[in-house]
């Protein structure tokens, strides 16, 4: 390459070989900035992390911790440090059975949920005795929200007891802060933090769920010009999550992130069956249906409105 630049200097190329150096390493490095960029990926998953001590407060390095998910028997382990904490990361939503094992000590038992980018903590206080002794602590910690990004989560547990008119999933919205939402819903109608409505950066599971055109959610858009309406079914949600002030790594839009994680699949044989029946039966009475202003019985007989004198 120093040889061809030379060359052309020499034979008088009209451009100054300052120059071509100059052109030359721009383009190389355009080229190795495009060849190297990491690919970015949203987190559909979380973490589990904690510390193991003894009785006395202690930490105990080399102590062997599994992660079970109570539902699919899906496990991952991991062992602490020299200096008492562990962390095993990427690990599918869900709850899990956390298990610490060391010789010398009895085996505990923790329960833990992981939800989408947050860290569950499993902390563990060992007893001497035998490994064969279990002792399991019921409940689960809180959950830590290490993001900065104002995460607002939705779990399954409202998904399934929230009444939806519509079933709309993005119903579910409304109740997180900072979400606005147009009554009744439908096309474009929701709006966070006072941004545009066409702002808002939808995903399900990881993957980019946007209209470019309209700038709506692509799966579970409201049928419009044509287009039509696909229902996004609560009862296959897992977990929804609103971030409230955006982070670099979801790109495309600059407006909120929705993230929808789905259910997946148990050893358990599971299901359900729903009837929804919605009419008037029941409702409160619109004001204006029984208020005629417009001296209209219906349409297309509307009538002139006689002028009262005094």
């Amino acid at each position: 390459m120093k040889l061809l630049l030379e060359t052309w200097a020499k034979e008088g190329v009209p451009m100054q070989r300052s120059q071509v150096l100059r052109s030359a390493s721009v383009f190389f490095l355009v080229i190795s900035l495009f060849t190297c960029l990491p690919v970015l990926a949203q987190t559909v998953t979380g973490d589990i992390t904690g510390d193991v001590t003894d009785s006395t407060g202690a930490v105990l390095p080399n102590v062997a911790v599994t992660a079970l998910n109570t539902g699919t028997n899906f496990s991952r382990s991991g062992t602490t440090s020299n200096a008492g904490n562990y962390r095993i990361p990427d690990l599918p939503l869900g709850q899990y059975k956390v298990t610490a094992t060391a010789q010398g000590f009895k085996t505990a038992v923790l329960n833990a949920e992981v939800r989408a980018g947050a860290i569950a903590p499993a902390n563990f206080k060992l007893s001497i005795g035998q490994r064969s002794e279990i002792i399991e602590v019921q409940g689960s910690a809180p959950l830590v929200e290490t993001s900065p990004y104002e995460n607002n989560y939705v779990d399954s547990l409202k998904i399934e007891n929230v009444p939806l008119n519509g079933r709309d999933f993005n119903s579910l919205l409304a109740i997180t802060p900072g979400v606005q939402r147009a009554p009744g819903g439908g096309f474009l109608a929701i709006s966070i933090n006072g941004s545009r409505t066409t702002s808002n950066n939808y995903f399900i599971d990881g993957l980019y769920n946007n209209d470019r055109y309209y700038g709506d959610s692509a799966i579970n858009q409201t049928g419009v010009l044509e287009i039509p309406a696909v229902t996004f079914p609560p009862e296959a949600i897992e977990e929804l999550t609103v971030q409230e002030t955006p982070s670099s790594e979801f790109g495309v839009k600059g407006g909120a992130p929705i993230l929808v994680n789905m259910k997946s699949g148990t050893n358990a044989w599971h299901g359900g069956a729903t009837w929804i029946n919605h009419n008037g039966f029941g409702d409160a009475d619109n004001y204006f249906a029984n208020h005629n202003t417009d001296n209209c019985q219906a349409p297309g007989e509307c009538k002139p409105t006689p002028i009262h004198n005094n």
